[in-house]
């Protein structure tokens, strides 16, 4: 019941009561991800490591807080990854455009 309640508070889109308010969103466009692949703030560095148009892949170095993703579809629907938080460990991210291709990721922290 605990992990359910977890992954509830994972899902959620809005701040805790009495939690900071987020930082500046970070993102990186289809267009400069070679160019410029990482998101980097003090509180995460996110690297974008693989493009295939309709997907991308990378990794997130989380410090402090929390991080998820928005990806953006040429078609005009998005999607959205849970929440992640700090650890020693790199998370995998990545996002997914099917049948179509992305434009943009948006890196999004909170706490």
């Amino acid at each position: 019941m605990v992990a359910a309640a977890a992954l509830g508070v994972l899902g959620t889109t809005t701040l805790p009561a009495g939690a900071a308010a987020p930082a500046a969103d970070q993102s990186i466009s289809a267009g400069s991800a070679a160019a410029a692949p990482a998101a980097v703030t003090a509180s995460y560095h996110c690297t974008i490591t693989a493009d295939y148009g309709w997907r991308w892949e990378g990794n997130c170095r989380i410090y402090s807080g929390q991080l998820r993703t928005i990806t953006y579809c040429a078609n005009g629907t998005s999607t959205t990854g849970l929440w992640i938080g700090a650890r020693p460990e790199p998370w995998a991210v990545w996002g997914n455009c099917p049948g179509s291709s992305w434009t943009r990721i948006v890196f999004q922290s909170r706490g």
